[in-house]
This record gives structure tokens, C-alpha cells and sequence, in this order.
């Protein structure tokens, strides 16, 4: 009997603790909870990447209604929270920009799927003048910096 309940007692924290490291912000990427026929998605992998040292690009586009940018903006910031990789002084390597009380642009680096890369997370939320609103999650991994990034994508 004991060991009934030390078994259901380790499954239920083992379910407790893995959907506490469910990813949500992959649900937009994964296309789960937006409409797929409003999705332009970019995925590139391989050597036309090398020039910028990434391994591998991963983009969403989508239109959306204020109510959902509000909760993929909530879903962003948890993410962050939880997956932000921490600079020496303990702050999360990332740059936010927030108008008009919502988030306008982030770039955060997270932990990556593979020991050997970086992995950063990229948003970017435009109001349209119809009052809703155009998100771009991407999604890059390679042997870059945010420093890096910043160089690569600079505006001319």
C-alpha cells in the first residue's frame, strides 16, 4: 500500500513539474492556438544560414485581435521569466521595448535545445489602423551573441 501511494504521489509531481516547463510561446510557433490561415511562416535550417553563424530560423507572422496580442503577450513575459538565460550581474540577457502599455519589441536569449548554441527569442507587435494587431515571433539558434544580433539586423 505504501507503495501505492509513494507511486501516485511521484507521478503527480512529476506531472505538476513538467507542466511547469510546458513552453506556451511553442504553441504559436507549433501553430496551436492561432488561426493557420492568417500564418505566414519562414523555417530555414543549413547553409544558408552560416554567413550569420546561425543553425537554424524559425518564423511566425500573424494578424491578431487586441484581446490575443494581450495573451500572447502575457504568455511571452512567462516565458521569459522562466527561460531567460542570466547574465553574470543576474539580469536576463534581453531588450524590451514597451508603447503605449504593451510590448512593442523584445529579443530574449533563452536556454537552448543543444549545449553548444545560443537560442534567442524575438517579438514584435505593430498596431494596424483597422485596430488590431500584426505579431512576429521568431525563433534563432546558432553560435551568436545578442551583441551579435544587434550588428546583423541593424537598420541602415
Amino acid at each position: 500500500m505504501k507503495r501505492w501511494i509513494l507511486l501516485v504521489f511521484c507521478t503527480t509531481v512529476a506531472m505538476a513539474i513538467h507542466a511547469q516547463k510546458r513552453l506556451n510561446i511553442s504553441d504559436f510557433f507549433d501553430g496551436k492556438d492561432i488561426d493557420k490561415s492568417s500564418v505566414t511562416e519562414t523555417f530555414i535550417q543549413g547553409d544558408q544560414l552560416k554567413p550569420y553563424h546561425l543553425t537554424s530560423f524559425h518564423s511566425v507572422k500573424f494578424n491578431t485581435s487586441e484581446k490575443e496580442r494581450d495573451y500572447l503577450e502575457k504568455d511571452f513575459y512567462g516565458y521569459m521569466m522562466r527561460n531567460a538565460v542570466k547574465t553574470a550581474g543576474g539580469k536576463s540577457n534581453c531588450e524590451m521595448e514597451s508603447r503605449s502599455g504593451h510590448l512593442y519589441y523584445a529579443i530574449v536569449e533563452v536556454k537552448p535545445s543543444s549545449p553548444f548554441d545560443q537560442r534567442f527569442i524575438s517579438y514584435q507587435c505593430s498596431t494596424t489602423p483597422r485596430g488590431t494587431c500584426d505579431i512576429t515571433l521568431v525563433c534563432l539558434e546558432g553560435h551568436v551573441s545578442l551583441q551579435d544580433l544587434r550588428k546583423m539586423f541593424k537598420k541602415k
